[in-house]
């Protein structure tokens, strides 16, 4: 039985082809004269496809639905670009990259806008300088490696390393300050989808999150088109005045996709047997985030987060430096970190951030110059220690300090701390507070200290923002927190 779309598109083009051949979900389609690359095509039996190249006899189609794609199969084309429906719908909801819901919810409400997933990135005239701090909610992240809205960060590391982990902290920290959050999975098992499903959830976030995904069982066709899909539905938020901050978990398995796409239509391989233009698929999706102009004169960004997985640490294979020299700098989840029990295994030192910098107030430019101080000293303590050389008390009070610094970055995975509340445990850290309390014990006091914050029991909430908004250095910061010091000290 013929679809009432193909039934449409056939009045409306008057041309028709025939699949002539079929390989995994891609097809080659003869008889379309005018048809013409990216355009959405449609068989008889209602199949949606996305024509990929052209040579002078043939279409490559990438189809997009299961369906028995015997030779002969009639297949028409729509005269437009391959196109998703959109809406507000979207959020609290798990789609797949046709935006068809997997959520067992029912249909996507909304009024839908159809929008083409391949789109121009603005232009130079309409960005903005990368100039508001996105705060993740991450010690680590917030003040070492800093995420500036409109910025493409690249999170990178081994499987398991707790990449996701930290962007689903970022998701419901700026999900709750109201911005749009767009998760896009590609390849993923069932229970990872469940996984992050539960955490956005269980963190009263998910009706401000779309989530865009794809299973490991399903063609590559459709771990191609997630992401772009992705990112449309970003740039439906965007262009209606939200912030939006999108996660692509991971492009790497997006890139192996494309690569066995391209060997399947015979394509020349390249390094590592990827396509030639891997690099320039993913540069134009990349691309598409930045901060740019708003309608009423303001701004109004898209976030991008993508994620790379390495082996054995490994930040330079092919996909890994693709990304690296398309994004304003990199987060990397170091498998040894992990190895001696940090959470999050953030590697500080090895990780930068180039956009990011520039969106910091003063002092928490102060405070990250001394800890990474701090941490060098610490470090090159660490080496000593190593040959069982005997320490000076100076070395060991570097020892601990630098046991301590790395207290304040160690984070529960349900836990979220402002950018205040990073500073202030600095403070106190910088003031002496815990100089001569043992690491056990000081890990004890910061769990108290961050449960009874907002309660007002440690101290007044207000009264530490209020003084530490109008702070400027780690000196001032340091002198504020002795004076406060001893309240606290009287509560634990």
């Amino acid at each position: 039985m013929k679809s009432k779309e193909f039934k449409k598109y056939l009045e409306k083009t008057g041309e028709v082809g025939y699949l002539s051949g079929a390989s995994e979900s891609i097809v080659h389609v003869s008889g379309l004269p005018s048809v013409r690359a990216k355009e959405a095509v449609i068989t008889e039996t209602g199949e949606k496809g996305m024509v990929y190249g052209i040579d002078q006899k043939e279409a490559e189609v990438l189809m997009f639905e299961r369906g028995r794609m015997k030779g002969g199969k009639k297949v028409v084309r729509t005269g437009e670009l391959f196109k998703v429906p959109v809406s507000r719908g979207l959020l609290g909801r798990i789609v797949n990259p046709l935006c068809l819901p997997l959520d067992g919810e029912g249909p996507v409400e909304g009024k839908k806008e159809k929008m083409k997933v391949e789109r121009e990135a603005p232009g130079i005239t309409e960005r903005v300088e990368v100039n508001r701090p996105m705060e993740t909610g991450v010690t680590a992240v917030d003040l070492m490696v800093p995420v500036g809205y409109g910025q493409r960060e690249m999170v990178v590391g081994d499987a398991k390393t707790g990449k996701t982990t930290m962007l689903l902290q970022a998701i419901s920290n700026q999900a709750k300050k109201g911005t749009i959050c767009v998760y896009v999975g590609i390849s993923k098992e069932s229970s990872a989808l469940k996984s992050v499903e539960g955490y956005l959830k269980n963190m009263n976030v998910f009706d401000k999150v779309s989530v865009v995904a794809t299973s490991s069982n399903q063609p590559p066709t459709l771990h191609y088109l997630a992401p772009l899909t992705g990112m449309t539905i970003a740039e439906y938020f965007r262009d209606r005045g939200n912030d939006v901050l999108i996660v692509f978990d991971d492009m790497s398995n997006h890139a192996k996709a494309y690569r066995e796409i391209a060997l399947l239509l015979k394509n020349p391989p390249g390094r590592e047997a990827y396509p030639g233009d891997i690099f320039h698929l993913h540069a134009a999706l990349i691309e598409r985030a930045g901060n740019i102009k708003g309608k009423d004169g303001g701004e109004v960004s898209i976030t991008a987060l993508p994620i790379a997985e390495t082996l054995e640490n490994d930040i330079s294979g092919f996909i890994q430096t693709n990304l690296l020299s398309m994004t304003d700098g990199h987060i990397f989840f170091d498998i040894n970190e992990l190895k001696k029990g940090r959470n999050p295994a953030i590697n500080i030192s090895l990780s930068v951030s180039r956009a990011g910098n520039q969106t910091r107030e003063s002092l928490d430019k102060d405070i990250a110059g001394k800890i990474r101080e701090r941490l060098v000293q610490y470090r090159k303590v660490l080496e000593v220690t190593q040959f069982g050389a005997e320490l000076s008390e100076e070395n060991k009070q570097v020892l601990d300090f630098g046991k301590k610094i790395e207290v304040l970055f160690e984070q529960d995975v349900q836990e979220l701390i402002s950018r205040i509340q990073q500073l202030f445990l600095f403070g106190l850290l910088f003031s002496g507070f815990w100089k001569e309390v043992p690491v056990k014990t000081m890990r004890n006091e910061v769990d108290t200290i961050l449960k009874e914050y907002h309660k007002g029991t440690v101290v007044d909430p207000e009264i530490v923002e209020e003084r530490i908004e109008k702070i400027e250095n780690a000196e001032r910061l340091k002198e504020f927190c002795e004076d406060i010091g001893p309240k606290i000290e009287k509560f634990l």
